[in-house]
């Protein structure tokens, strides 16, 4: 029931978590023309006028508007060819972070949240068709997500084995990982258990599954709260690093400005899960409470928030 991939979340809380010469080629090619040319429009008029399909007669017997026109044109395809001639690496990228389990979580996470915001906008304007078809668009990204963590135990039972094999920095830190961890064990057999119960594929009472839904998402608070514990600790110690580097005895410049620069890297990650954190827990309250009057506009909000944070992660993560 719960709406984040707090696998994911805990393995990066922990920290676990085309050919560049024809590119040259056509570039020095454009820088010969216009030097023979003398001006970008002599390039076009003599790319225009040089094409087999456009013979310069054809050209020069149009009106000077659709000259103009079938020129533009002209110029616009060979635009095109040449892109799409040279590497993407954009488009690269973007493969990349897709094909990625979180990245593909990420994204599907920004379209359910994002889209509980256009729905309000639609309501508020008075588009109840719209703001409908929007609304089904977002339930069925929303049921989408868990069904994909019905394997969610698989990496998680990997992680345990992760935090027990490689203990944390400081016996807190170690604790919280085996509670944090204890408590997402029991979180996804019974978000599993709603689901399965909530489409009919297994005979649950719906008692039942009222009640899983219901404890899968306390679980999560839980582990949302202790989150909060472990990013305390993670803040001593990144401050203790800072300090230990101001006032050490001899320390070269350089190698100084480096270790330095790797605190503020840490420091920064530190402030963005704190934000991932603090827009996660009300909607961990919203789900955990009965009767819970948190709206449904805030719930898109705080989720887009925590999603667009993530996607960034993830997208530096798979550059």
């Amino acid at each position: 029931m719960a709406d984040s991939n707090t696998a994911d979340n805990s393995l990066e809380a922990s920290g676990i978590l085309v050919d560049e010469a024809q590119t040259g080629a056509v570039g020095s090619s454009s820088g010969s023309d216009a030097g023979t040319d003398g001006s970008a429009e002599a390039v076009q008029q003599r790319d225009v006028a040089s094409s087999p399909s456009l013979p310069a007669a054809s050209v020069k017997s149009l009106p000077t508007g659709s000259a103009k026109r079938l020129r533009n044109s002209h110029v616009v395809a060979l635009a095109l060819k040449r892109m799409l001639k040279g590497p993407a690496p954009t488009l690269d990228h973007i493969i990349r972070f897709l094909s990625s389990g979180s990245g593909h979580d990420k994204f599907w996470m920004l379209t359910q949240y994002f889209t509980k915001v256009v729905v309000w906008l639609f309501a508020k304007r008075g588009q109840k068709s719209a703001s409908e078809r929007v609304r089904t668009l977002s339930n069925l990204v929303a049921d989408y997500r868990i069904m994909i963590r019905l394997t969610g135990l698989v990496p998680m039972a990997q992680y345990v084995r992760y935090a027990e094999q490689f203990p944390a920095k400081t016996r807190l830190l170690q604790w919280l990982d085996r509670i944090m961890n204890l408590t997402l064990v029991c979180y996804y057999p019974l978000e599993h258990i709603y689901w399965l119960g909530a489409h009919q594929i297994l005979p649950f009472s719906e008692n039942l599954i009222d009640i899983a839904g219901y404890w899968s998402c306390r679980f999560w608070a839980v582990w949302v709260a202790m989150q909060f514990v472990r990013l305390g600790e993670e803040y001593r110690l990144i401050q203790g690093k800072r300090r230990e580097i101001y006032t050490r005895d001899k320390i070269d410049a350089a190698q100084m400005q480096v270790e330095l620069d790797a605190v503020s890297a840490e420091t920064k990650s530190w402030k963005t899960q704190l934000l991932i954190n603090a827009c996660y827990f009300p909607l961990t309250l919203h789900w955990s409470i009965r009767g819970s009057t948190f709206p449904d506009v805030a719930v898109g909000v705080c989720g887009t928030v925590a999603a667009v944070a993530q996607a960034c992660n993830v997208w530096k993560a798979t550059a």
